[in-house]
């Protein structure tokens, strides 16, 4: 962006035609470098881009390019993001949570979401690193459903992971 700073706050309609084309060159350009550390939300690199000094309207242009090139897809960002954090043995309140927090959209985090199912493995691992067994301390019980709770897993997940692992849970604890 160094050698546009000096018509870098002119309007589109005050500038020549190959400034334009320099100025959005140079955001695709800065797009990409982004995108070559990591992948990101198509609001995530729009919020670095403007923040670097780039102008709304060539940044606009920037993620319309990479999008339409394939470059840039919040579907598949979400997808490879719930992956992650699913391997990680977090739940679908933590994911969707880091969704939010990376700027995936609530609509493309809903579809992404709607194939997921918790892991039961890492809920029961989790459950038997807690309570080794041990299911008479009501109090321990207590804390290993905080835990999976604090990992994200809805509540509907943990009772059935608590009743695979032979944890009946009173239906006064609802």
């Amino acid at each position: 962006m160094r050698k546009s700073q000096s018509f870098e706050r002119a309007e589109p309609a005050q500038m020549t035609q190959e400034a334009l084309e320099e100025r959005y060159q140079e955001t695709l350009e800065a797009a990409a470098r982004c995108l070559s550390y990591r992948a990101l939300s198509v609001n995530a690199l729009r919020e670095k881009l403007l923040a670097r000094g780039c102008q709304a309207d060539a940044v606009d242009y920037a993620l319309a390019y990479l999008e339409a090139h394939g470059f840039l897809d919040d579907q598949k960002y979400a997808e490879s993001t719930v992956r992650s954090y699913e391997r990680r043995g977090y739940g679908t309140l933590r994911i969707r949570q880091e969704l939010r927090r990376r700027g995936v959209d609530d609509v493309a985090a809903g579809e992404v979401l709607a194939g997921y199912a918790p892991d039961w493995e890492a809920m029961e691992t989790l459950l038997e690193k807690r309570l080794h067994g041990d299911l008479s301390d009501r109090k321990e019980v207590n804390k290993a459903i905080a835990a999976l709770q604090r990992r994200g897993f809805l509540w509907e997940d943990i009772r059935t992971a608590l009743d695979r692992y032979g944890a009946s849970i009173a239906e006064s604890f609802d």
